[in-house]
């Protein structure tokens, strides 16, 4: 079958059945105007799956359970990932001129530290972008803390950012001193950024749809910067929705989300309060506004289902007389929860600040149990508040030393104040309690991959791969927030070296 293949090649209800499963494994929206182009993508995809005919492909992609690697083989062909330094130069220049200066000054008289994340970075520009535009605005850099992560869902993207090796075409909108400064020949028309740059930059997989954020783990919280620009564009409404509501909870109270002039809009971002920079748009997460529409009560209820022999009343069950069903209560009954219950529900919805008032006096008066102090320590670090994180992980740590999970906590926390080899020992000894720690294996090898032992990286990925092999493709790894060893497989899949 040739590339000139029509649209009638594939019948409607096979591509609508193609559009509700892409837009499930990706998040991404083929609506009836854009079948055309979803139909060509799907041609142009098939020969890197084997097939020739595009009805067969479609047909054998939706009976089968994607890999990693198929996702990102699909989304390269679904997406358009071109992308180039300093791209939509307004927004840089609101950066550096508006928004960055007065964040410098703030941290400056503080704990001189700053956070961002390149959501969906392609391969790398706008990161790198970011990481120069803090290096020329910060003259005394090396005292600073500062975070630059940047994610994908296209390995193969995000292999070509880690080398940082670029053609003339990504440089197509910038000064020529750029190149001259900050990068060095390779080859003809090929040139690599300089390693103090690259170094800025931390570049990892993440599936915006479906990978768990905020997250120390894969630290995406406490964030002051999110750049997602040209991203939600291609997402579903509801993907969208969700994934905005995400980034809210991983940014720091008054920072911001800057997405693409193409992609502001009001139905998707009401929570957040609108910033204008000159001629941008920027979105700020302001609790204070937020709370306008959700009030955080004394008492948080929620309802709970009941058989139909029993009713709930303040608390007190008690049994009933046998009753027809239209005899039962109609109304659902209620369950007050308990301060720990409250502090969890406030810390996902992204109240943090209502978060620890409501359990810092409970873990001050030392009444606490184990799970909250954890969770209290989660609810500070989301804050940005690290000195005191570490504070309550290390009396989480005292009182249980046996506790593995404890120690791989408190070593997340070590490695974002850059305490890097204080982290390592956390997690050996985390490793030492448990052999099976699937997930301090994965930080003991992302941690030396980052230090640029790249051996001591290649055998611990090793390990971690060694364990999973004991559990089931859809098994949940323990402490993992959810995630599978199929998935946690694909993760570092996409990492290592």
């Amino acid at each position: 079958m040739g590339k000139e293949t029509g649209l009638k090649d594939v019948p409607d209800t096979l591509l609508q059945r193609l559009s509700e499963y892409l837009t499930a494994k990706t998040g991404l929206q083929f609506l009836n105007k854009n079948r055309d182009n979803l139909h060509r993508n799907m041609i142009s995809a098939m020969t890197d799956f084997g097939f020739e005919d595009v009805v067969g492909f479609v047909e054998w992609l939706l009976s089968t359970s994607p890999t990693q690697e198929q996702i990102e083989i699909l989304a390269s062909h679904l997406t358009v990932g071109e992308t180039y330094f300093f791209r939509e130069k307004n927004t840089f220049e609101t950066l550096e001129h508006s928004m960055l200066p007065g964040l410098i000054d703030t941290r400056r008289k503080t704990d001189k530290r700053l956070r961002f994340w390149s959501a969906g970075c392609s391969t790398g520009e706008e990161a790198y972008s970011l990481a120069i535009l803090i290096d020329r605005l910060i003259p005394d850099l090396r005292d600073w803390n500062v975070t630059i992560i940047a994610t994908d869902i296209n390995a193969f993207a995000l292999r070509k950012a880690g080398e940082g090796i670029y053609s003339d075409w990504s440089f197509r909108d910038t000064p020529p001193f750029f190149k001259d400064k900050y990068f060095e020949r390779v080859k003809e028309n090929r040139y690599r950024l300089l390693p103090g740059i690259r170094k800025m930059v931390t570049f990892s997989y993440l599936n915006l749809s479906e990978d768990v954020y905020p997250s120390l783990q894969n630290n995406t919280n406490a964030l002051d910067v999110i750049l997602c620009r040209n991203v939600l564009m291609y997402f579903a409404p509801d993907y969208i929705r969700r994934t905005v509501e995400r980034f809210y909870r991983s940014l720091v109270e008054g920072g911001f989300l800057i997405v693409s002039p193409v992609e502001t809009s009001q139905v998707y971002y009401s929570q957040y309060a609108t910033v204008r920079f000159r001629d941008s748009i920027f979105y700020k997460k302001d609790t204070l506004k937020e709370k306008q529409g959700y009030r955080v009560e004394k008492h948080v209820e929620k309802t709970i289902s009941l058989p139909p022999a029993q009713k709930v009343k303040y608390g007190i069950s008690k049994k009933l007389p046998h009753t027809k069903r239209y005899d039962l209560p109609k109304k659902p009954a209620v369950q007050v929860l308990t301060p720990n219950e409250e502090a969890d529900a406030l810390y996902r919805k992204g109240f943090y600040r209502e978060a620890e008032e409501r359990l810092g006096p409970i873990v001050s008066n030392g009444r606490s149990s184990p799970e909250a102090l954890v969770l209290y320590t989660k609810i500070l670090a989301n804050q940005g508040k690290l000195a005191d994180a570490f504070r309550w992980c290390e009396k989480a740590v005292s009182a249980d030393r046996s506790n593995a999970y404890l120690h791989y906590l408190l070593a997340v926390i070590l490695e974002e104040q850059r305490r890097f080899e204080d982290a390592k020992v956390s997690l050996k000894r985390a490793i030492y309690l448990d052999h099976n720690f699937a997930l301090a294996y994965f930080a003991l090898a992302n941690l030396s991959l980052r230090l640029g032992r790249i051996a001591e990286a290649r055998k611990h990925f090793n390990n971690t791969t060694e364990i999973l092999s004991k559990y089931k493709p859809d098994e949940i790894i323990p402490e993992s927030e959810g995630i599978t060893a199929r998935r946690f497989s694909e993760m570092i899949s996409a990492v290592r070296l």
